[in-house]
């Protein structure tokens, strides 16, 4: 996939509405469960952090890609998700062709909130699809069920033709069989991306306290990497080649937000717990919902902690990040982005990792073996 831009400037933003029904067991994200109520003031406090940010640009910025996260962003009503898109609009322009995406839940994508997505010029959705095993979405707190996924979709395929799937593997008590249904079932229903994700254990969450007391038995590793090995081959015969470990899309159709992240570039970014990367540095947000409106509304910065990263720090960071991307880590770009040879400055490092088989090396690129994408978490670690 061909580069978005290569300049200083942040060309995207990411947006995140902390809004859920109830808090999945797996889930240790900034949301705040069951409070539609503080919907009104949570847009007021956008629309504020937003013009004090984009104090500094003499211009509205020009947006390549624009992506609404969550929580569940169209848990908004209808009146509210108009809202949320028109200060959207009122701060940033978005280029011709612009990526702009919306996570969303099967459950309560009502053809109203359909219609102002498509009003506001929302060009791609990522649905939080998971599984279409009705057991397995119950496992994950999931309220949707299978049939209603392929409902949506049907309502979707004529005004959204950029929809991806998430899904998620690895979950307690799911077979490599049940696993094998949902990918087929995805197939089937022809999205433009898939993307499938390990089931992680975060300290903090219902599933980490389960697991801790014993009442929750993690999927064994060897049957986790058959379900993902499994899960490349089938998805790239069927017509989704991977491009990055846990992504999946037909040509032409990858996530150009995520890959401006894999790269390096720059992005903005808004809401509790966002973390944005402008000139070098990381800034990102309180987490808590109410201390990040609380700040806001005092006029004072909610940021909570920044990361001025060297130079170094920058090459090895970017090296680690850019290793999920299937095509690996351009070199030359590393040291155009940080000042380093990516070579010279992980010389030990790449040496270990070579005689693991874990990457191998090409003129221009560095990338994980088929071994290597088993362990990338480690692969990480090791360059940090």
């Amino acid at each position: 996939m061909k580069d978005i831009y290569d300049d200083n400037q942040p060309r995207s933003a990411y947006v995140h509405v902390p809004f859920c029904l109830k808090r999945c067991s797996y889930c240790d994200f900034s949301i705040i469960a069951g409070r539609d109520d503080l919907i009104p003031r949570y847009l007021q406090a956008l629309e504020l952090e937003i013009s004090q940010c984009l104090q500094k640009f003499d211009q509205s910025p020009q947006l390549d890609t624009l992506f609404i996260g969550g929580g569940t962003p169209t848990l908004l009503s209808p009146t509210e998700l108009e809202e949320l898109l028109s200060i959207l609009l009122r701060h940033f322009r978005l280029a011709q062709g612009a990526e702009y995406t919306i996570e969303a839940n099967p459950d309560g994508l009502s053809i109203e909130k359909q219609q102002v997505l498509k009003q506001f010029g929302v060009n791609r959705i990522s649905l939080g699809v998971q599984s279409f095993d009705a057991e397995i979405l119950k496992r994950l707190d999931r309220k949707h069920s299978p049939q209603q996924v392929i409902g949506i979709l049907e309502q979707l395929s004529s005004s959204m033709p950029n929809i991806s799937l998430d899904l998620i593997y690895g979950v307690p008590g799911q077979s490599l069989a049940s696993w094998q249904q949902t990918i087929q079932q995805a197939i089937q229903l022809q999205p433009a991306h898939i993307s499938t994700y390990a089931l992680t254990f975060e300290k903090g969450t219902s599933f980490w306290s389960q697991r801790s007391k014993g009442k929750l038995k993690q999927v064994e590793d060897l049957c986790e990497i058959e379900m993902y090995q499994w899960t490349v081959e089938t998805l790239q015969a069927s017509g989704y080649p991977q491009y990055e470990i846990s992504n999946f899309a037909r040509p032409e159709m990858e996530s150009r937000h995520n890959c401006a992240y894999w790269t390096g570039q720059p992005y903005l970014a808004f809401g509790p717990g966002a973390s944005r990367f402008v000139d070098g540095t990381r800034s990102t947000n309180h987490r808590s919902p109410f201390t990040w409106m609380k700040r806001i509304e005092a006029d004072l910065s909610p940021i909570d902690y920044t990361d001025d990263l060297t130079s170094e720090q920058r090459a090895r960071e970017l090296f680690a990040i850019g290793l999920g991307y299937l095509q690996g880590v351009e070199k030359s770009r590393i040291e155009r982005q940080s000042g380093h040879r990516i070579e010279s400055l992980l010389e030990n490092e790449l040496i270990n990792l070579k005689q693991k088989g874990w990457i191998e090396e090409t003129e221009q690129f560095i990338r994980l073996t088929s071994e290597g994408k088993l362990f990338a978490d480690a692969v990480a670690c090791e360059v940090i």
